[in-house]
């Protein structure tokens, strides 16, 4: 009898373990040990190298700058050369003469060269406003490019924390599985001393089972939330890393107006519709131009020679020069229609900007509302984790001493479990709402 009172003593005395200290450890080996943690930076850092379409929208701004160049071409002179050379050689020719040389039926060698320019002159103010559509358009392709870039941010942003959510409710079915497994073995203990019940030992093996098939799964999404991460970064879905544990969004410290006004200054989507706008009110005044006269000054200068062989050469050389119109009196209304087509799509042009800018102003006070309840939410969350292990250490505690029963352990163990859990998911959805913040005030993380 001293032998089983001795030995359920030393069973209560045994350390409970400790989740946080767990966790603190696990997470300082990989500071310490693992060179392979990748950080949220890095993370956008590659993306931004290796992802097909920011290439492709630098290769657009590229574009619009040589559409720049061509059309400030079209007011400068255009020089052209043109040379040629020929041979006439009469089968069956007579002997060379003054007349048959003339009427071309001799041996001769003709070259000809010839130097002109081309210098527009008035277009009806259609160039200058083509330059400036061209100038706008290389703007449209820069914004283009900042809104793919930070679509891309706030992709990347979210797959790294959906990956570290992943991870740390792995470990957090770690953690539940060890007090688990320590609290089968106290229940074997029990039995074995003759002071506890086989159907404790049952239901403490149940719970042990339902929390390794919790692992298991949190496990498989960790590793498809990597194979994900990877893929969204442009790389090779098995390339291995470590997360960085202590990732976090910074906070933006913002008050509803300042954040409405920033979102409406910045927000690559509606700089993009006001630069079409731009553009196509440019389109309508080049239309309205359409029946301006258009003039072109040209000059020529030539030089030719025929050498006849075995006679004389002739030389020829010429230069001409003068300017032309062409006014387009009467098309059949088709520049007026033209006009009023590209007038019709300014007005759609402002329709949109106004439909996005209440989109954004919703979009903006409906995330700050959410990054409220998120903080509110950690704030209950981590007050409910602290209540849950207190309960959980108490409910060992009773049962160990004969004055509680098994199912309050479990219940205990389930509701640290799922409140370690619901702490996970606040700050998760805290950091999402953070990066959609970011996205949607059109600012970089």
């Amino acid at each position: 009898m001293k032998k089983i009172i001795i030995s359920f003593l030393s069973v209560i005395l045994l350390p409970i373990p400790s989740y946080s200290n767990e966790v603190n450890k696990t997470t300082t080996t990989d500071k310490v040990v693992n060179t392979n943690i990748l950080t949220l930076f890095q993370a956008i850092d590659i993306a931004i190298q290796n992802i097909y379409s920011l290439k492709q929208s630098n290769e657009k701004i590229k574009t619009a700058k040589y559409q720049i160049t061509e059309t400030l071409a079209t007011i400068m002179p255009q020089v052209n050369i043109n040379t040629s050379y020929s041979r006439q050689d009469p089968i069956g020719a007579n002997k060379a003469n003054a007349v048959n040389s003339f009427a071309n039926t001799q041996k001769s060698n003709n070259f000809n060269n010839k130097i002109g320019i081309n210098q527009l002159l008035f277009s009806g103010f259609k160039v200058l406003d083509t330059i400036k559509l061209a100038n706008v358009n290389s703007e449209l392709a820069q914004e283009s490019y900042r809104q793919t870039r930070q679509d891309l941010v706030n992709s990347i942003s979210t797959s790294y924390f959906n990956s570290l959510k992943a991870y740390q409710l792995v470990q957090v079915s770690k953690s539940i599985m060890k007090n688990a497994e320590d609290h089968l073995e106290f229940t074997k203990k029990l039995e074995k001393a003759g002071v506890g019940i086989k159907f404790d030992v049952i239901r403490a093996n149940n719970q042990l089972v339902n929390v390794q098939m919790q692992l298991s799964q949190a496990l498989n999404s960790y590793e498809k939330a990597k194979k994900a991460l990877n893929l969204a970064m442009g790389r090779n879905i098995d390339q291995p890393f470590e997360l960085n544990p202590e990732a976090k969004i910074p906070q933006i410290n913002i008050d509803d107006i300042k954040a409405i006004k920033d979102a409406l200054d910045n927000r690559s989507e509606l700089k993009q519709l006001k630069v079409k706008k731009q553009m196509d009110e440019l389109t309508t005044t080049i239309n309205s131009q359409g029946n301006w006269p258009t003039v072109t000054a040209s000059g020529s200068y030539g030089i030719s020679d025929i050498a006849i062989v075995n006679s004389n050469a002739i030389n020829n050389q010429d230069f001409s020069y003068g300017i032309s119109m062409n006014w387009p009196i009467f098309d059949g209304l088709a520049t007026y229609a033209k006009v009023q087509k590209a007038q019709s799509v300014v007005i759609q042009d402002q329709v949109q900007i106004d439909q996005l800018q209440q989109n954004i102003i919703l979009e903006v006070k409906q995330i700050l509302l959410d990054m409220k309840e998120n903080t509110e939410r950690i704030v209950l969350a981590k007050s409910s984790v602290n209540l849950s292990e207190e309960a959980l250490k108490l409910s060992e505690i009773r049962y160990q001493n004969g004055v509680g029963i098994n199912l309050d352990v479990l219940d205990a163990q389930n509701n640290l479990n799922q409140s370690k859990s619901n702490l996970i998911n606040a700050e998760f959805d805290l950091n999402i709402s953070r990066i959609r913040l970011y996205r949607a005030l059109g600012i970089d993380v």
